[in-house]
């Protein structure tokens, strides 16, 4: 049977028929854009007058011979390529300061990742005051590089307190003169980058092993893994990405290496622990050298890029992988 029909609509009805759309098919813009724009605009023309322009002018010097005894920079004689192959050919004190803060580098790098992952391990665990403890491992980050050269100073002085501990355990003839010998001033050097930033690979490293999931944990116990079994073959290839982003976030700044080398031993004994920075900072304020040691600046620039990208090439695909 055929259902009766409903009752007639009035004229005064509400259309809930779908609206036509706009202007011919095309419907309103939205305003986001230029909103967007008015707020990226003054912080993108900071940054052109902060960071680029800066860096164009860098550049530029670096193809010259210009220094401040020389008048105007662009009244400098154009030279092209010749301080950037001075640099790289004749210049071995160069070349020694780029080897000598890779070697340095490298140590710290391998020292703080041992240490970073002992701890990261130890407070997957629970222990009274580990929350205490949590805070006193993080405070050498946070501690001014300066203050911290400053600090290790005083401590590695010949009356200083290393050396009286020395004293103490091993005899009266055993105070060590830190920075008149080359391995023990490379040594002081190393101590005190250890002892500073050992906490930034703590925090990624303890932050990578809270992050691992346990599906592939409870099989591999299921399965009879032991403990050992369990963390080099189960949860370091899950922490590869976190590794190697940590390496790569301190490789950039232990590069920069100035500050605490400056205040320990200012590059000596002679030359054995300048660093490619503190060379740099020495040629542009010491030799007023501005244009050369640009080169040498944009030379390190390039290095440091190019390490990057070798660090980051086994995991780029991982790290770039749009999830959907």
């Amino acid at each position: 049977m055929a259902s009766p029909p409903g009752p007639p609509l009035s004229a005064d009805a509400p259309d809930l028929s779908p609206a036509a759309p706009h202007g011919g098919g095309k419907p309103p813009r939205a305003k986001g854009g230029n909103i967007g724009l008015a707020l990226t605009l003054p912080g993108q023309i900071v940054s052109v007058l902060v960071l680029i322009i800066p860096l164009l002018v860098a550049l530029y010097m670096s193809f010259t011979d210009w220094s401040p005894t020389r008048g105007s920079l662009f009244d400098a004689e154009f030279v092209g390529f010749e301080n950037y192959s001075e640099l790289l050919i004749w210049d071995t004190r160069f070349l020694y300061a780029v080897l000598r803060t890779l070697c340095i580098s490298a140590v710290c790098l391998a020292l703080e990742f041992t240490f970073g992952l002992s701890l990261a391990v130890l407070f997957m665990r629970s222990f009274r005051g580990k929350s205490l403890l949590f805070s006193a491992f993080l405070t050498p980050m946070m501690i001014l590089p300066v203050v911290v050269g400053y600090i290790f100073w005083m401590l590695f002085q010949s009356s200083g307190p290393v050396n009286q501990i020395l004293e103490f355990v091993l005899g009266p003839d055993v105070a060590l003169e830190w920075f008149r010998s080359a391995p023990l001033a490379v040594t002081a050097v190393i101590i005190t980058e250890v002892w500073h930033w050992t906490p930034l690979f703590f925090l990624i490293l303890l932050s990578g092993l809270n992050s691992v999931p346990e599906n592939p944990v409870r099989a591999a116990v299921i399965l009879g893994a032991n403990p050992r079994q369990v963390f080099w073959r189960v949860i370091m290839p899950t922490l590869k990405p976190v590794i190697i982003v940590a390496f790569v976030i301190r490789a950039m700044e232990i590069i920069k290496l100035f500050d605490e080398v400056f205040m320990l031993t200012r590059g000596g004994p002679g030359s054995a622990t300048e660093t490619i920075s503190l060379y740099i900072y020495k040629l542009a304020f010491n030799d007023f050298q501005l244009a050369y040691g640009a080169a040498a600046a944009f030379l390190v620039l390039l290095g440091a890029l190019g390490l990057i990208h070798l660090l980051l090439m086994p995991v780029r695909n991982q790290l770039l992988e749009v999830k959907r």
